[in-house]
């Protein structure tokens, strides 16, 4: 099986999204039905849903309070009236609940501890494209219920790019955006704080520490910043290592207070 992508949930279990395709064009129409495997990996055990011949392909997976799996293509066509329904739910055994369209152009997918699913958009999926005159994510960030219908959008920001998204719970939610740099954080869909990031990195993925913030800033590039008076300025880069300090190599996941590297000689988890 290969590794396609993968996520971090809200209570820090990570799921794993694999495929046996070895080459995927997210633009191919119609998508053709292929297997799809999710691992789910709690502390030290592993479980696993088989998704059989679904016309998805997954680039975004999280689950709902009840078990239930999401998963999220984040390319999505609209043609004349025809609109993809690129969001899927599943329950535990792969057996299809419902299937409702969030948009194209997602950057980003997290559920909260309310099964609320927050969505954040790419500029293709705010300014419009693959067939979008009126984009869904025109907001850049946005809160649905868990059957896909709008409830709270981020329109008074002005969001040209979505770079990160960082869902703890309704009570905290963190996005970075261009092109004001700002990172924001809301409280039950309000904002509470905003934080200016100065620098030219642009951070894909990050979590607070008590030091500061750790962010991703390219594929194999970790930093950290440094949090004064409200503004987030990059310190130094950080090396990530095993307990023999030998580098790990790997597509990391962070959300919340749990960090995850997939090397080559296995996961390795840390809790900040």
């Amino acid at each position: 099986m290969n590794f396609v992508d993968g996520q971090i949930t809200r209570d820090g279990t990570l799921l794993l999204i694999e495929s046996n395709i070895q080459e995927l064009d997210f633009f191919q129409r119609p998508v053709p039905k292929h297997n799809w495997t999710i691992r789910i990996i709690k502390s030290e055990s592993i479980d696993t849903v088989e998704l059989k011949n679904i016309p998805l392909m997954p680039t975004e997976v999280d689950l709902f309070s009840d078990g239930t799996l999401l998963v999220v293509q984040g390319r999505c066509l609209k043609d004349g009236k025809y609109i993809e329904r690129n969001a899927r739910r599943y329950n535990p055994n792969g057996q299809l609940i419902e299937a409702f369209t969030l948009g194209d152009g997602i950057s980003d997918m997290q559920i909260d501890e309310t099964d609320t699913i927050w969505v954040s958009y790419f500029d293709e999926g705010i300014f419009g494209n693959f067939g979008w005159e009126q984009p869904m994510g025109s907001s850049g960030v946005i809160a649905y219920t868990m059957n896909g219908n709008k409830l709270w959008g981020a329109s008074n920001y002005g969001i040209i790019d979505c770079y990160a998204l960082n869902v703890l719970s309704s009570k905290e939610v963190y996005f970075f955006y261009y092109d004001d740099f700002y990172l924001v954080q809301l409280t039950e869909m309000n904002e509470s704080f905003r934080y200016r990031v100065e620098g030219d990195d642009t951070i894909q993925q990050f979590m607070f520490d008590q030091a500061g913030l750790i962010g991703q800033v390219d594929m194999y590039t970790m930093m950290r910043f440094r949090i004064k008076n409200r503004t987030i300025t990059p310190k130094e880069k950080l090396q990530l290592t095993d307990e023999h300090g030998k580098r790990i190599n790997g597509p990391v996941f962070m959300r919340g207070t749990f960090l995850y590297v997939y090397g080559k000689d296995g996961i390795y988890k840390r809790k900040l």
